[in-house]
């Protein structure tokens, strides 16, 4: 899974979607916090049951077949199912739902693929919350790459998500670092994990490293329009606005994207008021 973070997705639209899943067994006090923030105290069952009465019944009742199936199997048997409501939910564009299902299928199976599927879903979910609900889902993104890097200690792409989680929203953004900078050591071409440290240079006021990460995303993968957005911003925060302006116009040229379009007009329109 691609770990982009497009600034200019339809948010709106995930963040409505998106239900927040709370721990079974919390592992972190900013997980518990994140619960009382985000949703009092209420249980993914009773959110789930909240969710439910919104759902179309002809969708309705393929799910509540799926679940009564769960509660008649046991152990690997339940797998079929898990999978069976995670792309129910998926298409019903609710990542959340979906989220706790593949966890649950991590838990049953213990394996290292497993427990990836369930890390990046985590994390993807995180970008569209801020504060300590980011927190907490960056956290529960953590925990499940962590498990799976003890797994499968070689596997890049684990070893590249889990440091974007550690930058992210954890507290340990350096040991995330750390990871992102191994991995580009050992293969520069690694978009995800240059993709990444660049928005960290951005946080970080590191404006000309950015710009350099983000062109090398740009020349990795040119069919990334996007990215021709945080290069602007990169080069304007650095005070180079008349390069920043060239980069919008390139996006003009090779995109129709009406989002990205109307966020390049956005930004030509800042830079020059500034």
């Amino acid at each position: 899974m691609n770990s982009r973070q497009l600034i200019v997705v339809s948010a709106c639209v995930l963040i409505g979607a998106a239900v927040y899943l709370l721990p079974r067994n919390a592992e972190h006090n900013h997980e518990d916090h994140a619960q009382e923030s985000v949703e009092g105290n209420a249980s993914f069952e009773s959110q789930l049951v909240e969710v439910k009465k919104q759902t179309p019944a002809e969708v309705l009742a393929g799910i509540e077949f799926f679940e009564g199936k769960l509660k008649t199997e046991s152990g690997k048997a339940k797998v079929q199912f898990l999978d069976s409501l995670r792309s129910v939910w998926d298409r019903q564009m609710r990542p959340g739902i979906a989220a706790e299902y593949v966890l649950q299928k991590a838990e049953i199976l213990n394996d290292a693929a497993s427990w990836k599927d369930a890390g990046i879903r985590f994390l993807g979910i995180s970008r569209f919350f801020e504060g300590a609900d980011k927190d907490a889902l960056a956290n529960r993104a953590v925990s499940c790459l962590e498990k799976a890097q003890k797994m499968a200690p070689e596997d890049v792409e684990i070893k590249t998500q889990l440091g974007i989680a550690y930058v992210e929203g954890s507290a340990q953004p350096m040991q995330g670092i750390t990871l992102l900078r191994e991995v580009v050591a050992a293969d520069s071409t690694n978009t995800d994990a240059q993709l990444s440290l660049g928005f960290f240079s951005m946080k970080s006021g590191q404006y000309d490293k950015a710009v350099k990460r983000f062109k090398t995303v740009i020349r990795l993968r040119p069919d990334l329009p996007e990215m021709y957005l945080y290069l602007a911003d990169a080069l304007s925060m650095e005070g180079n606005k008349d390069a920043a302006l060239k980069e919008l116009d390139k996006l003009t040229k090779i995109s129709k994207d009406t989002i990205l379009l109307n966020e390049a007009k956005s930004r030509r329109a800042n830079i020059l008021q500034n």
